[in-house]
């Protein structure tokens, strides 16, 4: 129980970093035509991601939710990412079902659910590796986040998705998790905000063409 908390308050926030809700409304309100909006759909990696100052150029919701697992992200992926009408969706999440069911407990179903509804409603999709985390080891290994990624790129493979690969730029040469870019062993820092959006950049300009 005690470390079920201290994740869920690790994951709920990191010491002095101020985490805000996304206005939806508002971006939308300021894009008549937001074909150009990349929506951002995960957990609290992504909602501490302050992605405006890494991007200016292209206007983002973030949809990221402290604590939540894949199936919590696909119950509210209509109401928040569809309804928001984005060119783009960029889905980052997993980490939170390894951490509650283990390796032999997840899939990722709700990912493909996700992708699919975003793909009908014509919304292009991005899908994320988990980075790796030695934070979390006591409960499941590198090789287990490495089988979740391998399952993610098949179905980008499948599907025609993109895929970034953040979790190859979050290891040191001898194949470990790089805690110098990692703020609590677990959330990236400035460093490796910075690591992810040279990752995911070229693929929002692939999937926006002559909008970004």
């Amino acid at each position: 129980m005690f470390f079920g908390m201290l994740f869920a308050a690790c994951l709920a926030a990191c010491d002095g970093v101020q985490v805000t809700q996304p206005a939806p409304a508002a971006v939308a309100a300021a894009h008549a035509s937001i074909s150009d909006v990349v929506a951002f759909m995960g957990d609290s990696i992504t909602q501490l991601w302050d992605i405006p100052d890494y991007d200016m150029a292209t206007p983002s919701i973030n949809f990221g939710v402290a604590d939540q697992t894949t199936p919590q992200m696909e119950a509210r992926f209509n109401n928040d990412v569809i309804a928001s009408a984005p060119g783009v969706v960029v889905i980052l999440g997993g980490i939170n079902d390894l951490w509650l069911y283990g390796p032999s407990g997840t899939n990722i179903d709700s990912i493909k659910a996700m992708a699919a509804a975003a793909t009908a409603a014509n919304i292009k999709v991005i899908l994320c590796s988990v980075m790796p985390s030695d934070f979390l080891n006591q409960r499941f290994a590198l090789s287990d986040i490495e089988a979740f990624n391998a399952q993610l790129i098949q179905l980008a493979k499948e599907n025609g998705y993109l895929y970034a690969d953040y979790y190859d730029e979050f290891l040191t040469p001898d194949g470990q998790a790089n805690n110098s870019l990692l703020m609590n062993g677990l959330h990236p820092n400035a460093a490796g905000y910075t690591k992810m959006w040279a990752v995911l950049k070229p693929l929002i300009a692939e999937d926006l063409g002559a909008a970004y």
